[in-house]
Formats: structure tokens, sequence, C-alpha cells
């Protein structure tokens, strides 16, 4: 083998070493499944977010009572608070005759301690099912 041959295969094989060796640096995600129930009832429609102290977010939408964060938009470990959202499924819709752009806001059914000021946290774990129910909100 001519030794330009010999170079280029070596700095092939080590090219190739390097980008074997180089996997992703972004932490694992995992799904985050659960229930979510307000006064003994499932939340018919509501969102559910979830934030770290390191910026770390993710969250879903809440339907019939469940949510379910897959793998590919999951969470990081760690802990989190957690807020939870569920308006007022009797908010009026927006009349036809208002110019676009006007937002009817819908009120919020659950207390501040909930969502804006939320006392509720929860922790991720790695290898974990990370299955997280809220079924005592009052």
């Amino acid at each position: 083998m001519s030794p330009m041959r010999a170079y280029c295969c070596s700095v092939f094989v080590v090219c190739v070493a390097l980008l074997v060796g180089c996997g992703s640096s972004e932490p694992k995600r995992y799904r985050v499944t659960g229930s979510v129930k307000y006064k003994g009832e499932p939340i018919k429609l509501g969102a559910i977010s979830f934030r770290a102290d390191n910026g770390a977010t993710g969250g879903g939408q809440i339907t019939n009572g469940q949510y379910d964060i897959p793998g590919a938009a999951g969470l990081t470990p760690g802990k989190y608070r957690v807020a939870i959202t569920y308006p007022d499924p009797k908010t009026p819709a927006p009349r036809g005759d208002e110019p676009p752009g006007v937002a009817i806001l819908a009120k919020e059914i659950l207390p501040d301690k909930y969502n804006n000021q939320t006392t509720l946290t929860a922790e991720i774990k790695p290898e974990s099912t990370n299955v997280i129910n809220f079924d005592d909100l009052k």
C-alpha cells in the first residue's frame, strides 16, 4: 500500500471513530402521563405545563382527565413546578360581527394555586414510567 493511501485510510478510520463516539449531548427525555381531577371530576379540556428551575419546560393537553407527553417531546429528569389550566367551557364564542383579533378571555376554573401561583410539583425520574397524577385538586 502506498504511503498516501495508508495516510488516507488512517484519516478515514480516525474520522469514523470520532463520529461514532459523538452521540447527542442533550439529556434523554422521558414520557410523562397522568390524570387530572378537580373536585373529584376529570378535567374535560385543559393544559398542563412543567417548568424546572434550570429553564427546562414541557407540557401537553388534558383531555377527559388524561394527559400524555410523548418521549420525543418529554421531560428531562429533575424537579418541576407544575401549572394546570382549566378554562371555563361556557365561555361564549366570539360574535361574527367582531373584528378579527378580538379575543374573549375564558374564565379560569381552577384557583391560582394550581396555575399562576402554582404550588404543584413533580419529579421526573430516569428510566421510570413517570405516571404523575393530580387527582385531588380542590
